[in-house]
């Protein structure tokens, strides 16, 4: 009867698994579909209630593919909408979980997702990094599979980076690779046309081989997009490059006007306009491309500033809970020694009472012993008339009943002392456990302290370094007035500021570093070492200026790029030659100065930048200033503002250089009400003497 009654609850279950499992499918078949649809929307609650379902049902279906994938998008749709470091985030919580569950493919995924994030953050070497893993990854444990997804992601970094021949080589991978979807075999024959599209940009000596490999890979794309059934991303701009190869600059230019992002609209119609020799419309065509760029840097930077600042806020949380882990450990660590400390006293107590047991069960068997033996003489003396036989009788009988409680009292003797040992040996285990989780625990607090306070040494030093390569003393001379103050925002910034007195010549400079940190401080090191060698020499500023973005953009690779005022003022008659290279324009007795628009410093070389000049600026208060000032935000994210600079510095007319520089620090701290510098705070304030 019972084998019946498991045979038919086993064909129930079967049948409810059966039913159930085409349910589950179509319930992730339409969540995939509702996924799909909302991705390109900007409703991230509904996005993320949709995904978070299919994650669940993904789960419970047990299909770990579409878990992975859905669980991706999430990543890839925060760092799509310029919430990078959550992104980030998402995809390091995918793959720890991937990983704690030794989840093959979570785990490829968690890396191609992660590489793809770092290469939208900027950091080329580790998205390079990440792909590279993901790639060797799913060759090993999955052989069949097709790896081209991320070695197109390879090759879109390397023609990001210019360097053609390494794109066009992971391209030819991608098309390598085994069961390679049409969408894929379009993406890679998209990335090498865009790899040989202008032969002028990429220096090829042979221009019209060139031409006949893009146009065989024109070929090829054109192929793979019939099979696909539509267009990538790319097509607009590869038609465009066909055009301008073949010379056909006029369709080039109509087709140039259908391109989705502006930016490249601006520098695509620049380079037809060169090509048709029209210089007058590619010149300004490349001038509206500068302002565009510089407006599109600047909105990233703010974002990326914005994304660094929650990444150290999010690191400063997390040392702080480690910090207070070690407390907790140390609190642990110290009630352990205090358990550990009773435990002994407990034990030695524990000893003492078995000692004081030993004497009175010793002393008991002395009683027993005498007590039988005046029973004996006892018995002996009232038996005295009695037959021998019967006190012979009698002696045995003693003697039997003494072995037997000898005998019984030592078995629980040795019962109680094997016990006591046992007991003996557990707390002893115990008690070298702990010590070992002790010392373990001491080791890395002791490893976890010397490592931040490394850490806090170098960035002292460098600080150190970096404030001593800008003037800390100022001359005292009767027909000059001249003070400069130097913030940076953390331990070493981009700012920089100097001056060179050559007989009655005052050169001096002030200057905005993009970035910030390590490398900001090493490319202001350098731009102030060439500005003092170019100022010697006696030096027009925009000659200086000229001479310093030739040497500063030469292997720039990481195109960082420094604005700069620089001046030359003459001590006797108060004559101003200057040229300002894309920075904030200076004022003069609390107005701003009218300024040529001038690029920043090393971003292209051969640029001849433009000099202006002032007849007088005698007796006049000259104040030169970074952005640290006027955008330097409080609490609630509002900024000091031109208007109460260029307010401040009308009252100020009759003050001395230190007090004026002075008094903005202090109406900068007063503002900030408590919030940490956004930005390097960089100030020069000059005032010419002369009658």
């Amino acid at each position: 009867m019972a084998k019946h009654i498991v045979l038919i609850l086993f064909l129930m279950a079967a049948s409810l698994q059966s039913w159930a499992q085409p349910v589950a499918a179509n319930d992730i078949a339409e969540l995939q579909k509702q996924m799909y649809q909302l991705y390109n929307k900007n409703d991230q609650a509904a996005f993320m209630d949709v995904t978070n379902r299919l994650k669940e049902a993904a789960q419970k279906a047990g299909d770990e593919r579409t878990f992975y994938k859905a669980w991706a998008n999430q990543a890839l749709y925060f760092a799509n909408r310029q919430q990078r470091n959550r992104g980030q985030l998402t995809a390091k919580d995918m793959q720890q979980h991937a990983l704690n569950y030794d989840h093959k493919f979570g785990i490829y995924t968690g890396t191609h997702v992660m590489g793809t994030i770092l290469a939208m953050m900027g950091d080329y070497e580790e998205g390079t990094q990440n792909f590279k893993k993901a790639i060797s990854y799913l060759h090993q444990n999955f052989p069949n599979e097709s790896a081209a997804a991320s070695w197109i992601e390879l090759a879109r970094i390397s023609l990001t980076m210019k360097r053609c021949q390494e794109a066009i080589r992971n391209a030819e991978q991608a098309l390598k690779e085994p069961n390679i979807t049409a969408m894929h075999r379009l993406n890679a024959w998209s990335v090498i046309c865009l790899s040989k599209s202008d032969t002028t940009i990429y220096r090829v000596k042979d221009a019209t081989e060139y031409a006949k490999e893009f146009n065989y890979a024109y070929a090829e794309r054109e192929k793979a997009k019939r099979a696909y059934g539509r267009d990538d991303s790319s097509g607009p701009i590869i038609e465009v490059w066909r055009k301008i190869n073949d010379h056909q600059y006029e369709e080039a230019l109509a087709l140039s006007d259908k391109l989705r992002s502006p930016l490249f609209r601006l520098d695509i119609r620049h380079l037809i306009y060169k090509r048709m020799g029209d210089y007058r419309n590619a010149y300004l065509g490349q001038i509206a491309y500068w302002r565009m760029r510089d407006s599109i840097n600047n909105t990233r930077n703010n974002h990326l500033l914005m994304e660094m600042t929650a990444a150290m806020d999010l690191g400063r949380v997390e040392l702080e809970a480690k910090e207070l882990k070690l407390r907790n450990q140390q609190m642990q660590l110290d009630m352990a020694a205090d358990e550990l400390a009773n435990k002994r006293l407990a034990e030695e107590a524990l000893m003492l009472t078995l000692k004081n047991r030993d004497a009175e069960l010793a002393n008991a068997t002395m009683q027993i012993k005498n007590d039988s033996l005046e029973a004996h003489n006892k018995n002996l003396k009232l038996s005295e008339y009695q037959s021998k036989m019967q006190a012979q009788e009698q002696k045995e009988h003693t003697h039997h009943v003494i072995m037997a409680a000898t005998g019984a009292i030592a078995l629980l003797v040795i019962a109680f002392l094997s016990f006591y040992l046992y007991r003996r040996q557990l707390a002893a285990r115990r008690l070298k456990h702990a010590y070992h989780q002790l010392e373990v625990a001491y080791d890395q607090l002791e490893e976890t302290t010397s490592a931040k306070e490394r850490i806090e040494s170098e960035l002292r030093i460098a600080r150190d370094i970096q404030m001593s390569m800008v003037p800390h003393t100022f001359p005292e001379r009767t027909d000059l007035d001249l003070y400069g103050l130097m913030n940076p925002a953390k331990e070493v910034g981009g700012d920089l500021y100097d001056f060179e007195i050559i007989d009655n010549q005052l050169y001096f400079c002030l200057g905005d570093v993009s970035g910030k940190g390590v490398p900001a401080s090493l490319f202001m090191a350098q731009a102030i070492r060439l500005f003092r060698a170019l100022a010697k020499q006696r030096r027009k500023p925009s000659d200086i200026a000229t001479r310093l973005n030739n040497e500063l953009s030469e292997n720039n690779d990481n195109g960082m790029f420094v604005t700069m005022f620089i001046g030359e003022a003459d001590l006797t008659t108060g004559h101003l030659y200057y040229c300002n290279a894309g920075h904030n324009p200076p004022l003069l007795d609390g107005e701003f100065i009218d300024v040529d628009s001038n690029a920043p410093i090393g971003l292209w070389p051969e640029l001849d930048f433009v000099g202006e000049e002032l007849a007088s600026v005698s007796g006049k208060l000259l104040f030169i200033y970074t952005d640290g000032l006027n955008e330097a935000e409080n609490p609630a994210q509002e900024q000091f503002g031109d208007d109460q600079l260029q307010q401040m510095l009308q009252q100020m007319k009759s003050d001395s250089a230190k007090q004026v520089v002075e008094r903005f620090c202090q109406a900068v701290e007063t503002h900030r009400n408590g919030a940490a510098p956004n930005d390097d705070l960089t100030m020069l304030a000059i005032r010419c003497l002369n009658n």
